[in-house]
């Protein structure tokens, strides 16, 4: 990567915690630019943690870089997922993630392609940034890259309370990351979709192709350095950079051969298998109600096939109403009558999945 400063000028350390802002339209080459930045890292023997992607799983794309051959890689999955990684390369669930993980591995890797659902990607991105908090000391930085903003804050939201919260938090994060050994790396399409809070907090703002959306007010002062076409129309390799004390530069950088092309198959390309078990269905909260979830619904099942015992005992044993028993077994028969099993039984793993119960009057 070359840059040249054509006011001021900045001497970049990549052993320094800082957050840099990619912001461009889509397919100006925010990812390949976050990817280079990584690398640098990578040669400075940092810790990669690449958080968030595209729905095509792009920064699997890892899997087939020259990095793979000379560090150590862990990919984080989902819980019920059973992964078949390529030969050398480690897989853990997010939930087991360590702060021990961050020294011992070089490249680690969340993709959206190792969870079921966008929900248990964004819970288990929670998970990975609340161990972050946990490194009150560090021996190496770790670079975390999250591809659009707008991502992290949606994530955030399943924990937040709301919309304001969750972008206070990104908010914080740029500010209090330094603190936990973290260097930041976020793209954003919409350079207005980001405050002018989260903007000032970035050590670096990185502006590639700004498209006929132009760039907001308060960085007009870039228009008397840089001509405004070049700023709109600039190709993929270019950018402008921004630092936080008001130097400004132009340069270029090389696009890593192994980046994932748009409509690529990257998963099959490395050699990815994935599949998911079905997880059982957990009881919830309605208000005071509680209703009935898988593991329960396999007892109630047992209980009367196995123990033979009444709706009535059932209903006290656990605390249920006799209705609710009832309505169990009802829908457990139908479910046997219509599939030749019970999809409660078989999340839950119950030995009567397949066994239609004949029910009592109530």
């Amino acid at each position: 990567m070359e840059i040249l400063w054509v006011r001021g000028s900045h001497n970049i350390s990549w052993n320094r915690p800082y957050a840099w802002l990619v912001l461009g339209m889509r397919g100006t080459g925010k990812s390949a630019f976050l990817e280079r930045l990584a690398e640098y890292h990578l040669q400075h023997g940092n810790c990669i943690l690449d958080l968030f992607a595209a729905r095509s799983g792009e920064n699997l794309a890892w899997l087939r870089s020259p990095w793979r051959k000379e560090k150590r890689i862990l990919l984080l999955c989902s819980e019920n997922a059973i992964v078949e990684p390529p030969s050398g390369v480690d897989v853990k669930p997010a939930e087991k993630l360590g702060l021990k993980d961050f020294e011992e591995y070089d490249i680690i890797i969340n993709s959206c392609i190792l969870y079921p659902n966008i929900d248990s990607e964004f819970h288990a991105v929670n998970l990975i940034i609340d161990r972050l908090w946990q490194r009150r000391k560090w021996k190496r930085l770790v670079f975390v890259v999250c591809r659009e903003a707008a991502n992290l804050m949606y994530s955030r939201m399943k924990v937040a309370e709301n919309q304001a919260l969750a972008k206070a938090f990104l908010t914080y994060w740029l500010r209090e990351s330094r603190h936990s050994g973290c260097s930041l790396g976020v793209d954003s399409q919409r350079f207005m979709a980001l405050d002018i809070d989260v903007r000032s907090l970035a050590d670096f703002v990185v502006l590639k192709a700004q498209g006929a959306l132009g760039i907001p007010r308060d960085l007009w002062f870039l228009y008397r350095v840089l001509e405004p076409a070049w700023l709109q129309y600039m190709k993929p390799r270019e950018f402008a950079i921004l630092s936080r004390r008001g130097d400004i530069g132009v340069g270029c950088f090389k696009c890593p051969a192994w980046h994932a092309r748009e409509g690529e198959d990257v998963a099959g390309k490395v050699g990815l298998k994935v599949k998911f078990e079905e997880v059982p269905e957990e009881a919830e909260y309605r208000g005071k109600y509680r209703t009935i979830g898988d593991r329960e619904h396999a007892e109630i099942i047992a209980l009367y096939v196995e123990e033979e015992l009444s709706i009535d005992k059932i209903a006290r044993q656990l605390g249920r109403s006799i209705k609710s028993i009832h309505d169990h077994l009802v829908k457990h028969d139908s479910s046997v009558a219509k599939l030749g099993y019970c999809p409660r039984c078989r999340r839950a793993k119950g030995k009567f999945e397949s066994v239609k119960a004949k029910r009592e009057s109530v």
